[in-house]
């Protein structure tokens, strides 16, 4: 399932600091939360335009808590949609102490569901019921669905293409955050090196 939520909190493995400018801890997000929206779950691969699709949001907006606006504690990736529908939000869930998926849940008809007030309430804030883009979950999962029934080689590359990493990993190795790494450990976790060692999923998991 595509738009299957967390129902544990999301475990940040990485930890660089320094950076003046909030946009520089992308790359770092990409990896973070798995090259897909942390709000709407869409995946870099469904977009044109890959990862500048994507954005770095703010749990906290940078006008009400503005010593976070440089904190990766305080960074999550995004859509480009997301993103501006959040906006200037507060209060708004947090997936590394509330997972998502107690809060909402997509049925297999591409239909969003808030199972508490808070989840709701992230619903409405991101316009995650909005019906261009439940009409695309349905047809995400209806091929999603579709492509696990079959037993090809095509089928496998069509899964890959849609369901599996982009070409475009970042090299964490290669970044220097102007104030270190509090979380070294994680670039041997990361997808590159993964893809480097020749352990990489052939699917997003």
């Amino acid at each position: 399932m595509p738009f299957r939520y967390a129902d544990v909190p999301h475990r940040r493995k990485h930890g660089p600091r320094g950076y003046q400018d909030y946009r520089s801890y992308k790359p770092w997000l990409r990896d973070e939360f798995q090259f897909r929206c942390v709000y709407c779950l869409c995946q870099e691969r469904w977009f044109p335009d890959g990862d500048a699709s994507f954005s770095v949001d703010h749990l906290q907006p940078k006008n009400t808590a503005p010593s976070l606006a440089q904190d990766y504690e305080n960074l999550v990736y995004a859509c480009c949609q997301c993103n501006a529908a959040k906006s200037d939000a507060v209060e708004v869930l947090n997936p590394c102490i509330q997972p998502f998926g107690r809060y909402m849940a997509v049925s297999d008809d591409g239909v969003i569901h808030g199972l508490t007030p808070q989840g709701e309430a992230l619903i409405q804030i991101c316009r995650l019921d909005r019906a261009k883009l439940t009409a695309f979950r349905r047809g995400v999962i209806d091929l999603h669905r579709t492509l696990g029934e079959q037993q090809s080689p095509q089928a496998d590359a069509l899964r890959q293409r849609f369901f599996g990493f982009p070409a475009n990993l970042p090299d964490l190795s290669a970044l220097r955050p102007p104030a270190g790494n509090s979380k070294p450990e994680g670039i041997d976790n990361c997808f590159y090196r993964q893809y480097q060692l020749g352990n990489l999923p052939k699917l997003l998991g």
